[in-house]
């Protein structure tokens, strides 16, 4: 039977296309970044995941990584690229939706991540957290 079917399963909401969609056309510009934009691609596609989130540096909008994104888990695992293995709600920054029509990132003034997000930028400080750990040799007392 061909008609429409009564039950209908809602579709799980998927940001696939417009995450392949930002990264073709706003996130990697130019031939410069062809190398990273065919891995993030590559990623994606080969990703399981309905959902992406894309790292940016800062406000500049600069790629830092792709994650994969579970709302049913509230999940967010780095997948290709610098940054945090797993983002919690925490070290949220700043949220950004892409539009596909302008072909660039629009920030969206929300304080929680949402199925509706494609980009985000995590607080300052979590960038620096690596180097200061390690101490400063000259600051080493030598241990006879």
């Amino acid at each position: 039977h061909s008609g429409p079917r009564l039950y209908k399963q809602p579709a799980a909401r998927s940001n696939r296309s417009i995450i392949l969609n930002a990264v073709e056309y706003c996130v990697f510009p130019g031939v410069v970044n062809r190398e990273a934009k065919q891995r993030v691609l590559e990623e994606i596609t080969r990703s399981e995941s309905k959902n992406f989130l894309v790292l940016f540096r800062d406000g500049g909008l600069t790629f830092r990584a792709l994650y994969s994104f579970n709302p049913e888990k509230e999940e967010i695992i780095k997948m290709y690229g610098t940054g945090p293995k797993l983002v919690n709600d925490t070290m949220f920054e700043k949220f950004f939706k892409y539009n596909s029509g302008g072909k660039c990132f629009s920030q969206v003034h929300t304080k929680h991540l949402t199925v509706t997000i494609d980009a985000f930028t995590i607080h300052a400080g979590l960038w620096q957290g690596k180097k200061q750990s390690l101490p400063n040799k000259k600051d080493m007392t030598l241990v006879i």
